[in-house]
């Protein structure tokens, strides 16, 4: 499996240079033989370095290393803000044809040239700049330690490489500001490749109730033993398919699960003493399973792991395979799915369409 997904890496970006290749060989009319064989050594080099960068931080981590994967990722997203170029050019051409007019030769060169650069600075912007996304969220038989209470919900923050010390002290920093009663965290915390972490463990979340966390994929490339070492001290406490009440309220953290759907009631909740006429909150990575969560009579599932596209117009990809939970706070009678587009980036620290979020929960309890 490993190996499959080595070769569909190299062969996506075999495929998507080829066509950043047609793109700069149409609108620059590059007709000279051996610009374009420059051209294309130039973009066989850049495949070359998004298998290397990786690597080298996996085997050499150093600010050298992580520099050349930063600058791999920005690449990745100013090929897709190219494209994003291309594409309206392609349509304006098009209706250029229907209505009689046309884009002028610089216009094109500009337009490809220029703007897709100018983009990176909002993505960045907002990749870095969290929104805080308010809701309240009606729990029935609520604990009275708990009711009006706020709660913080983050994931795939993406630690490693690129998100590093000082993004983390603001985002602590800006959780720690909203004063919350309880921070959860559903998944992919770390990026999952092995980098210098010594600076993480001194950074602590302030709540009265505490700081809870559950495993997601990325985490889980990293190494749940890895994730556990780097977690000892940090005042964030795992929860690996188990359970712990406080306060009355039952939190529970299921790790990443990817082999067909996951049997929450039987093969998880039975054995970890869920008592479903108790309150309760789950957290798992991913917003799937929401039928056998609510059956089970979880009251609030806290899931992140599409980042909600990251990137237009990925968004739309994403809203097709989680149909309805594709991002925001949703309510199915009774059950509550939080699921937050991440307060981190993977691959190009770069978003487009959404900010990197945090998201404060209200909880109330529900009326009879």
């Amino acid at each position: 499996m490993k190996y499959i997904y080595i070769i569909l890496n190299i062969s996506s970006a075999l495929f998507i240079h080829f066509l950043l290749y047609s793109v700069w060989i149409y609108f620059y009319h590059i007709d000279n033989i051996y610009l374009q064989m420059t051209l294309g050594a130039l973009l066989f080099l850049s495949v070359v370095l998004t298998v290397l960068a990786p690597t080298l931080v996996h085997l050499y981590d150093s600010i050298v290393s992580r520099a050349l994967y930063l600058v791999i990722a920005l690449w990745w997203g100013l090929m897709l803000n190219i494209a994003l170029v291309a594409g309206a050019l392609f349509l304006l051409e098009g209706l250029g044809i229907v209505f009689s007019f046309s884009l002028s030769d610089s216009i094109r060169v500009i337009a490809i040239g220029i703007v897709p650069l100018l983009m990176l600075l909002p993505e960045a912007w907002a990749a870095q700049s969290h929104k805080i996304i308010r809701a309240t969220v009606k729990i029935k038989d609520l604990p009275a330690a708990w009711a009006g209470k706020e709660v913080v919900h983050i994931s795939d923050v993406h630690l490693g490489p690129i998100w590093r010390q000082r993004f983390y002290d603001n985002l602590v920093a800006k959780i720690n500001s909203l004063n919350p009663a309880a921070v959860f965290i559903s998944g992919d915390l770390f990026d999952g490749m092995e980098t210098d972490f010594s600076w993480f463990r001194k950074r602590i979340i302030n709540t009265s109730y505490g700081v809870y966390y559950a495993l997601g994929n990325h985490d889980l490339n990293l190494g749940a033993n890895r994730v556990r070492s780097l977690l000892a001290d940090s005042g964030i406490e795992i929860l690996e398919n188990n359970l712990k009440e406080v306060e009355g309220l039952q939190i529970l953290g299921l790790t990443c699960y990817y082999e067909g759907r996951l049997d929450v009631k039987g093969k998880i909740l039975e054995s970890v003493g869920y008592d479903d006429k108790k309150p309760s909150i789950m957290l798992y990575h991913e917003p799937k399973d929401t039928d056998a969560a609510a059956a089970a009579g979880i009251d609030l599932q806290l899931s992140g792991h599409t980042h909600a596209g990251q990137m237009f117009p990925l968004n739309l990809v994403s809203k097709l395979l989680y149909s309805g939970f594709q991002v925001g706070v949703h309510n199915l009678n009774g059950f509550t799915i939080s699921h937050t587009a991440g307060a981190g980036t993977w691959g190009p620290p770069l978003r487009l369409g959404r900010r990197s979020e945090i998201v404060l929960l209200k909880l109330e309890p529900a009326v009879k």
